[in-house]
Parts: structure tokens; sequence; C-alpha cells
């Protein structure tokens, strides 16, 4: 028996010591901060001096609990984002709500009241919470009560900051009631004299009010909930809350009082009834298991619904962690309110951006700076803008984002989102794609060019071997000056479109000479066209211009008569017509082969790329020709039909051929 005295003595000695340290480091440490609402009469009332229940109660715990405490206004939101941030240490009067109840402890009940609706005397619409469908309804955002109604279909919400900015919004007119802590509304309508408003239903939702502290700070908690219990044990919390709504209670039992009478008196007319009728009774009860059936039924459907939003709230944060888009949502006045993991990786930042203005980074400020107030005045979206950056490494990125606006659910412009993506992989595969269809193209050219520079290579030659035995003859000496350097100028003309087309320059683009350019182009397959039986028709004029990049549209009509070609390779005959011509102020060339022609799925798949109709083609050439023409500011068109051939066009802007116009 001896030994277990001792092991208790022990015990008790250690939890003495446990108690008297923790109070000595309250005791010693700086003064906790407390936080309260100002804009949440009785229970905190910010006027020439501090006052309120909730105050009141505060101050009796730290006196209890020798803890030195100061208080300081500031709202729910900041505060608790302030509790994370270790700003203040404790958080007055606040409710129970799932979300919070994740990133806060919570204390025992301070008080316990409830939800009630305020309507004005003469509005008989609302009576209850089952009449509230169809109503516009005054509330406190992010509240028990917001998010139980935010579940109730055709209900129409303004929602304020406080439930005071509620009430007002009611005594406007631009809602039909409110609905909120009934000890505020009654100290609102008791101070501001507005005797045509009434509480029509004082329990709609009950509610509890807490302390709260940092998430763990279970030392914190133990003090308070110790305090407050001890104020409950002798009878200092009913002395504080009678002074305070002893008036109120008694307003509330003389309610239920005639409630009850009511109920009475119904009960007495009820037992009328079943005295007069066993039928009608009968009948009622069938009605009234009809309607508890049909209040199960909303109960559970609204059950379901709050755990379909709570769900749908997840996955809608399960799909922004795993888009592989940057996301991030800004406010009407430039504040980020949201951004998912892509968005910080993307734009390599170390620092959190939810919380800070977008005008703060450089990179959000240069692409949003001039597109945030159209998107808030008039909902203007911008899709697909292209962009670079290049990051203190050296290196260059290439960007995708697009800025849309963002809605509430009554429809209106509240912000806008970003979204941003990183292209600079697959840049680099389209031009390795590009340069792999050019060299293509350019095996062509070259076999081409081949038998281009054949005759006037072999007419020369002729004219050298004759040179010896015809020098003297005067006729001799006429042809020789006329053609060789014709076919040297030919041969010459050949070369420059080749290097041309093989090494372009970069883009730069001035006036066009289309019949020039045309000419060039199809200048390459003359002799390729007659191999394989096809006629090339020119019809064009010498005064048509454009304004782009010569080597980009050469390299798109030189793609386009190879699959003209291409296209009539097994025919063996046919023309292939290139033709120009000019209607207002546009110049339409066009490539018209009479070949095997599209189905209109191929039509419509022409561009892709590596899509592709020929047995050994690479699928890019049509895709960099549709490139080249919308970077030039032009449009392309096919028109084809199944073993009819095809029309393809390309249309630019025309312009004036003359070479001292500014074009631009």
């Amino acid at each position: 028996m001896r030994p277990f005295l001792k092991i208790g003595g022990a015990l008790f000695l250690i939890l003495v010591t446990y108690s008297s340290n923790e109070r000595v480091l309250f005791a010693e440490s700086e003064a906790l901060i407390a936080a309260y609402d100002p804009q949440l009469p009785p229970l905190h009332i910010d006027g020439s001096e501090l006052d309120g229940f909730s105050i009141d109660i505060m101050k009796a715990i730290s006196e209890r609990q020798e803890l030195d405490v100061e208080f300081v206004p500031m709202r729910e939101r900041e505060a608790v984002r302030s509790l994370k941030e270790g700003d203040v240490d404790l958080i007055l009067s606040v409710t129970f709500t799932d979300d919070l109840a994740n990133e806060v402890e919570f204390s025992d009940s301070i008080l316990s009241t409830s939800i009630g609706i305020v309507a004005p005397s003469a509005y008989e619409e609302v009576t209850n919470a089952t009449d509230l469908s169809g109503n516009r309804i005054a509330l406190q955002m992010d509240t028990l009560e917001y998010e139980f109604l935010s579940n109730i279909r055709d209900v129409h919400y303004h929602v304020a900051s406080n439930p005071l900015t509620a009430m007002e919004i009611l005594m406007r007119d631009r809602a039909d009631v409110f609905i909120g802590n009934v000890l505020t509304a009654s100290y609102y309508l008791e101070h501001t004299g507005q005797s045509e408003y009434e509480m029509v239903d004082s329990y709609f939702l009950p509610a509890d009010y807490s302390i709260v502290v940092a998430k763990d700070n279970y030392a914190l908690l133990h003090e308070i909930n110790s305090g407050l219990r001890e104020l409950k044990r002798d009878n200092t919390y009913s002395t504080i809350h009678d002074d305070w709504f002893l008036d109120i209670d008694t307003k509330l039992t003389d309610q239920l009082w005639l409630v009850i009478q009511i109920i009475g008196a119904l009960f007495l007319i009820v037992i009328a009834i079943v005295f007069l009728g066993i039928r009608w009774n009968r009948q009622l009860k069938s009605e009234v298991d009809k309607q508890t059936s049909a209040l199960k039924e909303l109960n559970l459907s609204l059950q379901s619904q709050i755990k379909q939003t709570k769900n749908s709230t997840e996955f809608q944060r399960q799909i922004l962690s795993s888009s592989p888009r940057g996301i991030i949502t800004i406010r009407d006045d430039g504040l980020i309110t949201s951004s998912n993991p892509k968005a910080a990786a993307i734009l390599r930042l170390t620092h959190e951006l939810v919380g800070t203005f977008y005008r703060e980074n450089p990179l959000l400020k240069e692409w949003l700076e001039d597109k945030h107030s159209s998107i808030l005045g008039s909902g203007q979206t911008y899709l697909g803008i292209e962009t670079t950056w290049r990051p203190s490494d050296g290196s260059t990125l290439y960007f995708r984002y697009y800025v849309y606006p963002l809605y509430d659910f009554t429809k209106s412009i509240t912000g806008l989102i970003f979204a941003i993506e990183d292209i600079t992989t697959e840049k680099t595969l389209r031009t390795q794609m590009y340069e792999q269809e050019k060299s293509q193209a350019l095996s062509r050219l070259v076999a081409s060019i081949a038998h281009e520079t054949r005759n006037p290579l072999s007419a020369i030659k002729t004219f050298v071997e004759m040179l010896p035995k015809k020098m003297s003859n005067r006729r001799f000496q006429e042809q020789i000056v006329t053609y060789v350097p014709k076919e040297i100028d030919r041969i010459d003309q050949l070369m420059k479109g080749l290097i041309d087309y093989s090494n372009p320059k970069k883009q730069k683009q001035t006036v066009v000479d289309v019949a020039t350019l045309l000419e060039e182009s199809t200048a390459l397959f003359e002799r390729s066209a007659q191999g394989a039986g096809v006629q090339l028709v020119k019809l064009w004029k010498s005064d048509l211009c454009v304004f782009a990049d010569p080597s980009q549209l050469k390299q798109v009509l030189i793609n386009l008569i190879i699959n003209g070609i291409d296209a009539m390779n097994s025919l063996n005959e046919g023309n292939l017509t290139v033709e120009a011509r000019k209607n207002t102020d546009r110049v339409t060339i066009a490539i018209i082969d009479e070949g095997m022609g599209f189905t209109e799925e191929q039509r419509m798949r022409a561009y892709e790329p590596f899509f592709t109709t020929k047995e050994n083609g690479t699928g890019l050439g049509l895709a960099i020709s549709f490139q080249y023409v919308h970077e030039n500011k032009g449009t392309i068109t096919i028109y084809s039909r199944k073993n009819k051939g095809s029309r393809i066009e390309i249309t630019f802007p025309a312009v004036s051929c003359e070479k001292g116009e500014n074009q631009k």
C-alpha cells in the first residue's frame, strides 16, 4: 500500500508542477492579442469604450486564468488569416463551420442562440423558413446560414460582409427579408427604432458562438476552456448573460408562451374535430403523413445537395491542382484570390501569389495591365495570345495565355481568370517539323532544277563546240550573243530561287510583286511537270502586289505546286493552272489541279500536321502553308471534290506596287 501512495504523490506533484509552469508561461509571456468583429453587437460594441457580452466573458476568463489580453477590432476573415500567420492569438465569437474546423481549434460554446428571420410587419409572404423560395434575402457571407441557404434553389441573395450591413440592405428595400443572428438583429431594431420590422421566425437554425485559437494550440485552448467552466460553475457566466440578454430572453419566453397558447388552442380544435367526425380525422392523418413524407424527402434532398456541393468543390480543387495549365483567379480590384501549383511552376515563383495584387508581379502586370479594365467593363475575352519570356538564366521560354471574365452565381463579373501554358516544347517540335518538310521539298527542288539546267547547259555546250568552226559566221555570232546570255540568266534565276528557298532570311515583310514571284516559282517545275505529263498554265497580270514575306510566300507556292503535280502524277496528263487576280482590295492566288481531289472529311483535316493522302507524304506541307499565310495576314481556302480535282486559294490585302509608298 505504501508504494502506491508514493507513486500517487509523485504523480500529483508532477501535475501541480505542470499546471504551475503552464500558468507561469502565460503570465510571463507578452499580452495575448484577441481579435473581435466590431460589427457584431451586442457581442462586441466598439464605441467610446469597448463593451459587449463576449468582451465581458473574455475579461472574466483572463482574470481567472491570470492572462493579459489586448483586444483589436478585425473582420472575421482577416482575423482567421492573421491567426494563421501568428499576428493574433485568439478570435472571439466565431460560429462553427466544417471548413473553418480544419484551420482552427474551437473552445467550448460561450453563447447558444439561433438564426432568425426579420421581415417588414406588412410583408405577409414570409412567415417561416418554408416561404423563402422566390424571395430576396439579405445575409452575411461565409456564415452558417449562408452555407445552408446556398443549397436551396430559387433563392436570391444580397450578401454583405457583416450583419449590420445586411440589415441596412433590408431597410433600403433591396431585400425582402433578413436572415442572421437574432441577438444582433434585435439589437439593431431596438437601437434604430425600426418598429415596422419584426422577427417572423426566431429559430430558423441553431447557432453556437465559441472562441477560436490557432490549430494545435491546445495549451491556450485549455486555459480558455478551464476559465469558461469556472465561470459557469460559480454562476459568473449566468450573471453576465442575464445583464446582457435578460430582456431578450423575456421577450422570447413571451413569444414561446404565445406559441404554446396557440398550440393549445389548436389542440382543442383538433380534439373537437376528432369528436365531430372520425372519417375526417383519418383523412387529416393521411394528409399529415403525406406532408411528413414530403418533408423527409426534402430533408434528404437538402443533405444530398450539401454532399454534392462538397464533392463538387473537392472535385474542382483536384482538377485545378492537376491541370497542365497554370490558372489564377483575380478579383476586380486586382487581388489574386487563388492559384494552382502549375502557375507557380510556369512563372518560376518562390513565394505565394494568393493575397497579393497582380501588379506586384512584373510578368502579370505586363500581360494584364491593358486588359483588366476591358474584361471587367465589357466582358471581353483574350484567347491564345503567344508571348516570349527570357528569365535571368538566359533561356528563352514561349507561353500561350488566355484571359476571360469570372462570374458569380448572379452572372455578374467579379474578376477575371488567367490561364497560361508553356509551349516551349511545342514551338521546338513545330520548328523541327517545318524543317523536315522543307528538306523533303528541297530534295524535290534539287531534282527539278537538275532537269531544268540540262537544257541551258546543253545549248551553251552546243554553241561552245561550234565556236571554232563558225566563229566568223555573222548569223552564228548573233545567235551566240542572244541565246547564251539568256540561258546563263535562266540558270542564275534557278540557282537564286534554290538559295532563297533553302536558306531564307528572318521574316521581313515587304511589298511583293506577285507576278515576279509566280514566274520564279513556276520556273522551278516546268521540266518536272512535263515529265509527269502535266501542262503548267499561267494566268496572271503584272500589276498585282501584296505586303508579305517573299521567302515564306515562295515556300507556300512551291508546296502547293508540288502537291498539284503529285495529285495528277498517276494520271500522266492534265493541266496545273496557276492564276492570280485582283478583286477590289484583295489579291487572290489560285493553284488548280485536275487530280483525285479530297473527300469532305479529308478536306476538313487537310491542315492538320501529319495528315496526308500521299503514300510517302509527311503531312506537313499544308500545315506549314497555313501557318505562313496566317503569319502574313492572309487566308487559305481549299475547294475540292473527290475525283474532280482541287482548287486552293490564298488571299492577301492588295497594296500599291509603287516602291516609295510606305506599306504597313
